[in-house]
């Protein structure tokens, strides 16, 4: 594994908490630090002073025991009773011995561990032992000491003192710390409330896209409240925006309605006109004329079938289309079928519907979804090919579905992601009308679908063609309704 594969993750495990926790971590990492540094130093101090008291009181221990013996006058030049010495060395609380300078002569408590040689006076540690050791004096000339007593006691003492002393101040240390933490944690709480207002704020207009949202007026006057008060400008803003833009899309739809329904009226008399021309034409000998009446007879019918295709998807796409009702999505499809049945003579269509299929819509629109699929299949596929229409209902999902399939030559790769755009034509070598099409019958049925909260879309049929599926709600029956609601208590 790399070096830097370690700091990487962990730059990146960092980067991902959030903002309190980073704050609580700086700010507890800081506190640790300056309690450790702190403590350190008072640490030091104390076990040093702790240090120098006991070996204060070690020192005046030596020194108190050799005044006893000066005062006692029972060590000599040359000797030390024993008899007189060893209780009193017995009597010290430590370990202590003599030794006589003529000759070396040591005196100690029987069965006491060892003071090591002898060294001078002052203190000095030998092994778990402090050692304090004070020159005894000639009583006669008193310039030239005539012993060394020696006194020592455990340290074991003053190092569990000193071992209390660090681990409480580490202790307190970690404990001031976790108090850190906690407290960050809270403030950083309390200071991230107005940003987790504005990040729910946020999430709800990228759920709902309402920006009909406003956060409470801030109290204090720092970053985050001028942060909540911009916040509430952009969505105040965004509202006024999304409001002109509908209005907008509204007076657009309008006109685009209200243009198709215009239009409707001069192109029905232009093209029974052309149709009158055409029928005074025939036989007449003026191939010339009838030829430039039949093409702009076909033109009006065209551009009749433009308009009447504008004006549904105007409706589908206003809010003020018609109210959706109850009705069976198998009985419209058969209708539908039936209805296109003498234009399809050169085709087979086959209805697949064993069932009722309850939806809540409206009967037109949905009629216009099948004739729309069937049309297209029909359109665009050649003479002799079938064309299935299912309904089928999948009570798990509470969906209803409209598939209608082929055995053509498909869809091309490059089309389908656009196949239900408007004015999007495919004028293939299997297209029997080509050059025909207003390219919105698609567009038309997606529309449709979505008005009724459903969708639609396109895959391939496992007969080798194109596959339309339209799925909408399935409607709950009164019977379903029924056996759903529960059972009366006895």
């Amino acid at each position: 594994m790399s070096p830097l594969a370690i700091p990487r993750r962990f730059r990146r495990w960092l980067s991902s908490l959030p903002i309190r926790w980073k704050l609580a971590a700086v700010t507890s990492g800081l506190t640790f630090i300056i309690l450790l540094a702190f403590g350190f130093a008072v640490g030091q101090l104390t076990t040093q002073q702790l240090r120098d008291n006991y070996a204060a009181d070690t020192k005046a221990k030596a020194a108190e025991l050799s005044q006893v013996l000066r005062e006692r006058n029972i060590i000599t030049a040359s000797s030390a009773p024993n008899s007189l010495l060893a209780p009193l060395l017995r009597s010290v609380n430590g370990t202590a011995d003599v030794i006589l300078r003529a000759n070396g002569s040591r005196y100690a408590i029987r069965g006491e561990p060892g003071l090591g040689p002898l060294t001078g006076e002052g203190v000095k540690t030998v092994g778990d032992l402090q050692v304090s050791t004070v020159a005894l004096n000639d009583p006669v000339a008193g310039i030239y000491p005539i012993a060394w007593v020696r006194y020592g006691r455990s340290i074991d003492r003053l190092n569990a003192s000193i071992a209390r002393i660090w681990i409480s101040i580490l202790a307190g240390a970690l404990g001031a710390t976790l108090l850190a933490a906690l407290g960050g944690v809270m403030l950083a709480r309390r200071a991230m409330r107005p940003i987790a207002d504005l990040t729910t704020a946020a999430g709800e207009i990228a759920r709902t896209r309402d920006p009909e949202v406003t956060l409470k007026d801030p109290v204090s006057e720092d970053e985050v409240a001028e942060l909540t008060r911009s916040f509430n400008e952009m969505l105040h803003e965004l509202s006024l925006a999304r409001t002109e833009r509908e209005s907008a899309l509204n007076r657009q739809r309008a006109f685009i309605a209200d243009a198709s329904h215009e239009l409707r009226t001069p192109l029905t008399s232009v093209l029974a006109n052309l149709e009158l021309l055409d029928h005074s034409l025939e036989g007449q000998g003026r191939e010339l004329d009838l030829e430039s009446v039949e093409s702009a007879l076909r033109s009006s019918k065209r551009m009749r079938r433009l308009v009447a295709d504008l004006q549904i998807l105007a409706r589908a796409d206003s809010d003020h289309d018609r109210e959706l009702e109850a009705g069976d999505l198998t009985s419209i499809a058969r209708h539908a079928v039936d209805e296109l049945d003498p234009l399809t003579d050169d085709h087979t269509v086959l209805l697949n519907a064993p069932e009722p299929v309850p939806v809540c819509g409206d009967g037109d629109r949905l009629h216009r979804i099948v004739t729309n699929l069937v049309d297209n299949a029909v359109r665009h596929t050649p003479s002799g090919c079938t064309v299935e229409v299912r309904v089928e209902a999948d009570r798990d999902s509470g969906s209803a579905r409209l598939i209608v399939d082929d055995d053509g030559p498909g869809i091309p790769d490059e089309l389908r992601p656009r196949i239900f755009d408007r004015f999007v034509r495919s004028d293939g070598p299997s297209d029997r009308t080509q050059g025909d099409g207003t390219g919105l019958g698609l567009a038309i049925v997606q529309a449709i679908a979505q008005r009724h909260g459903g969708s639609a879309r396109v895959s391939d049929s496992p007969k080798g063609g194109a596959e339309f599926i339209v799925e909408l709600p399935l409607r709950q029956t009164d019977q379903e309704e029924s056996v759903r609601e529960p059972l009366a208590p006895i």
